[in-house]
């Protein structure tokens, strides 16, 4: 019964207002039940969309219009990408910790070097070796992307010192 109230608590957080008042408003209010069913997950969910889209766009002008590699166009895109999910989740998503504001942002960025890594290499083999075409290979690099990003931000980056 406890575990049931912390859950329903931690989905109502502060931060979420902007969200809830959002999903209020006369056109959106259709969407409402089911946003209060998961309302962490679509709040989730949105804040990684917005993350991902700016990842995808960056990639695609840095490599189209600059004519970067696609390793390199990658690279520059996380380092954008990262620093406005970092912005996104750290104040509208996950809860305020007594962590430094440049102690999360260094332990996101680390963290998040992993998925680079992996994004980097798989961008490498099949763009810049197997000429593959870049932008399949991004939208299928999201969702990998994604579910590993929750999980490394959930278990080590957004919780406090004691916990």
């Amino acid at each position: 019964m406890e575990e049931k109230n912390n859950k329903k608590v931690s989905e109502t957080k502060p931060q979420f207002a902007i969200f809830d008042w959002i999903v209020s408003l006369p056109v959106i209010r259709i969407v409402k039940p089911l946003y209060e069913w998961k309302r962490a997950f679509w709040i989730y969910c949105f804040l990684g969309f917005v993350s991902t889209v700016c990842n995808y766009v960056f990639t695609i002008v840095l490599a189209d219009k600059l004519l970067l590699s696609g390793t390199v166009a990658n690279i520059s895109a996380w380092v954008l990408s990262t620093l406005i999910s970092f912005v996104l989740f750290r104040y509208l998503y996950f809860d305020r910790t007594n962590n430094s504001f440049i102690n999360e942002l260094i332990k996101f960025a680390s963290a998040r070097i992993f998925t680079l890594g992996f994004e980097t290499l798989t961008v490498f083999v099949f763009v810049d070796l197997l000429h593959m075409n870049l932008k399949i290979i991004k939208a299928v690099l999201i969702p990998v992307t994604a579910i590993l990003n929750y999980f490394i931000s959930k278990l080590f980056v957004f919780k406090n010192k004691e916990q």
